[in-house]
């Protein structure tokens, strides 16, 4: 292992006489760091070495700052000529001296230079004096005084650690050693952090280092951590443990869990999976963006008497064909049936594979199996199964009769039985004998003798409530440790799916096969239209059963691609301006993740809401081209139309949001917000003095409403994380967010009062 060092070359030559008034002073240094500082003469340059680079490398910084430019402004001259190299005089004493060195000296100016540490003459005299009985400041005679030699006891080399002052008691020091996870490829990605205010990236290791005040090395895969306390020891290596636990939960990814609910008591129940374009209530589903695959809400289904699976309520009927199309489709399958008893079957196959490849957006009938059999008529006009057509010898002899009479059509039923057959068991004369022991009654059986069965309304709330609570469990640890903005809100709008396959929509399906067969192996996922609606009208009547409106608020969110500087690449940004009489800035932020999301489906209700746990890093505003790019905005306060410039090479501007947000108080500390969002057309234009502006046109721009609702308490709990230190923790638990104070449970709380807004917004939209 090779120990950490540094070299420092100073400008200014440095003699054995002036390293001797300057090593005091580099002693106290060296301790002070924890490192060693030797002077190599015949190369001129400082070398320290230590337990740790950043040791070295802050002592290092110390001797460049302050000694060196000070060495350099009172030897060195304006042209660098005098100061830089040994002097003439110095150079020329140390070549006429004779190679035998005599024992005594002679002469004052027959002055023999040895390499090696200057001798303390003070120290010297008072031994010498000790040793001959005379007074510590009676001068020692010439003939007493011996010149030192490389042999002597009482020679010093420059590298030793010997000291002329007496050794004093060092402090007590601490090691530990922190081994980064095997998972973990390279931890010097963990040891990095994000740039910090359009900084560089952060080095935690030299970060926790200062914090802590002990001394961080990485060696490997490990990291060493000396101290001397080990308290500061064991929180620097609690620090690493959490930086490394944030680091892999970071790469998880968002975690996606989904639930269902029924408003009233009710059997059980199956789901199914219904295209969007026969949702009977698909007026109240709003998207913003076509999709590129097919998309699908989930409506209960229950059984009749008969023990079948019913068609679903909000499910409407599939299009039937005139009869003129019913007569071309008839005549184009006969075309195909003569063509393909004329192919072979290898591309009679390929064909078939052909046909059922076909997809398309909007047809609900689109992409289904045709081996399976239809589930309440759907993709029935579609698939033509051989079975159905007559044998070609049933027409040889024109006589329709001959044909069997057809069967009523079983599409309003699914193609699982209800129930597995059972068979009975065969009767035997074994005789059995039944011994009864008193015992005592079980929980689940009433004092009256009859079971009290838990209702299906009850198992689906605590199975809700178990995989919610086990979610934000996990997210909520995930980001103790983030420093920045952490948001845990929810919003009213619709949950729908996509990745729907034909075998998936073909069955009726469990609540409990949502997360793990469905979406786990599967392969479904949830899709959240992340708005309300895009109607005035039905805005109004969900505003009707709010209280009165609190405040209002205006503000913009410029969506943006940024840098500091022009070799860097782009990245994402969103600004935040609020519209209230001055044009600045609020924040910036610089990357978002979704942690955890929760999509909870109410079922046979227009609405549902989405639980979203996601941190937001932010980066200073104050800087460029943040603060370029604001100076060249203006809005007008009347039309709020806003103008602005992008900044060359450095800010180029997506799409602008405009917001005004009305807020309602609903129960302390529950707080809904109604959102008037409008993204704005981008035109360019050229001003009156000839300079090209770019206006945001508000007021023709797509527009859309947003439903949401917090928990105000989450957000003053989360502020600790905006001033975070590297590799702490908040104090806040998981079980402080989910259960609150005061036997309280808050998330229950909470969830209570989003079902008792569906409820009420599907009253006034009935």
């Amino acid at each position: 292992m090779i120990q950490p060092n540094i070299k420092v070359f100073p400008l200014p030559y440095i003699s054995f006489n002036k390293y001797a008034e300057l090593e005091p002073k580099l002693k106290e240094l060296a301790k002070k760091m924890k490192t060693e500082i030797q002077y190599n003469f015949g190369d001129q340059y400082f070398e320290i070495t230590g337990r740790s680079q950043q040791a070295c490398d802050d002592t290092s910084k110390i001797i460049e700052e302050h000694l060196i430019p000070q060495l350099t402004s009172i030897a060195v001259d304006e042209y660098r000529f005098h100061g830089t190299f040994e002097d003439f005089e110095s150079m020329l004493s140390s070549a006429t001296a004779s190679p035998s060195v005599s024992t005594t000296i002679s002469t004052a100016n027959n002055v023999i230079r040895i390499k090696g540490r200057p001798l303390n003459l003070e120290k010297l005299d008072q031994d010498i004096a000790a040793t001959s009985g005379a007074a510590p400041d009676t001068p020692a005679s010439e003939n007493n005084t011996t010149t030192p030699t490389a042999n002597s006891t009482g020679a010093y080399f420059y590298g030793d650690t010997e000291s002329d002052e007496p050794d004093t008691e060092e402090e007590d020091e601490f090691v530990e050693t922190f081994t980064f996870a095997k998972n973990v490829s390279d931890p010097r990605e963990v040891l990095t952090g994000p740039p910090v205010n359009n900084t560089k990236p952060v080095d935690y290791l030299r970060v926790i280092g200062n914090d802590t005040n002990t001394e961080c090395s990485l060696i490997e895969r490990r990291v060493k951590i000396v101290g001397t306390s080990k308290e500061a020891v064991q929180e620097a290596q609690e620090r690493f443990r959490n930086l490394q636990t944030i680091f892999k939960r970071r790469r998880r990814g968002t975690q996606y869990v989904a639930c269902v609910h029924y408003p009233t008591e009710a059997p059980e129940f199956g789901l199914y999976f219904c295209n969007l374009e026969r949702y009977a209530q698909q007026n109240f589903v709003d998207v913003l963006e076509r999709p590129s695959s097919p998309l699908y809400v989930i409506l209960p289904v229950f059984k009749d008497r008969t023990g079948k699976y019913a068609k679903p309520v909000d499910m409407l009927d599939s299009a039937q064909q005139s009869p003129t199309q019913q007569w071309v489709q008839r005549q184009h399958q006969q075309q195909q049936m003569h063509q393909e008893s004329s192919l072979s079957l290898d591309e009679r196959m390929r064909m078939a594979t052909l046909e059922h490849k076909k997809r398309g957006y909007g047809n609900a009938s689109a992409g289904m199996a045709p081996d399976l059999v239809p589930l309440w008529g759907e993709n029935k006009n579609y698939v033509v199964r051989s079975s159905a057509q007559p044998p070609a010898s049933a027409f040889r002899n024109g006589s329709p009769a001959s044909t069997p009479p057809p069967k009523a059509p079983e599409d309003d039923f699914p193609s699982l039985p209800s129930a597995a057959p059972r068979v009975a068991p065969k009767k035997t004369n074994t005789r059995r004998v039944m011994r009864l022991t008193s015992q005592k009654a079980s929980a689940a059986v009433s004092p009256g003798g009859v079971p009290r069965s838990v209702s299906n309304m009850e198992n689906l709330r605590v199975y809700n409530f178990h995989n919610i609570k086990t979610a934000l469990e996990e997210g909520l640890n995930g980001v103790r440790g983030f420093k920045g903005d952490v948001k845990l809100s929810a919003k009213i709008g619709k949950v729908l799916w996509s990745q729907i396959t034909p075998d998936v929509q073909k069955q009726i399906w469990t609540y409990t096969d949502l997360n793990d067969r469905l979406m786990g192996n599967a392969g479904v996922k949830p899709v959240f239209n992340n708005i309300t609606t895009m109607s005035d009208e039905i805005i109004t009547r969900m505003s009707e059963v709010l209280p009165s409106a609190h405040s209002r608020r205006v503000s913009f969110e410029i969506y943006a691609n940024a840098r500091n500087q022009p070799a860097m690449p782009y990245q994402p940004v969103i600004m935040y301006m609020k519209n209230q009489g001055v044009v600045e800035l609020t924040k910036v932020i610089s990357a978002t993740n979704k942690v955890t999301e929760i999509d909870w489906v109410s079922l046979d209700r227009k609405f549902d809401f989405q639980f979203l746990l996601q941190t937001e890093e932010t980066t200073r505003m104050d800087v460029k081209p943040f603060n370029t790019f604001i100076n060249r905005v203006a809005v007008n306060p009347e039309t709020r139309h806003i103008t602005f410039n992008n900044v060359p090479d450095f800010l180029e501007v997506n799409y602008i949001l405009s917001k005004q947000t009305t807020i309602y108080r609903i129960v302390f500390p529950i707080v809904a917000e109604i959102t008037r969002v409008e993204r704005l057309p981008l035109v360019q234009q050229i001003d009156s003095y000839g300079y090209e502006k770019i206006l945001g046109d508000t007021g023709k721009g797509q527009v859309w409403y947003e439903f949401e609702v917090f928990y105000s308490t989450y957000d003053a709990i989360f502020k600790e994380n905006h001033k975070l230190p590297a590799g702490k923790l908040a104090s806040w638990t998981s079980a402080s967010i989910i259960e609150g104070i005061e036997n309280a449970n808050s998330l229950i709380e909470y969830i209570r009062t989003l079902l008792t807004m569906v409820e009420k917004f599907e009253g006034a939209l009935r």
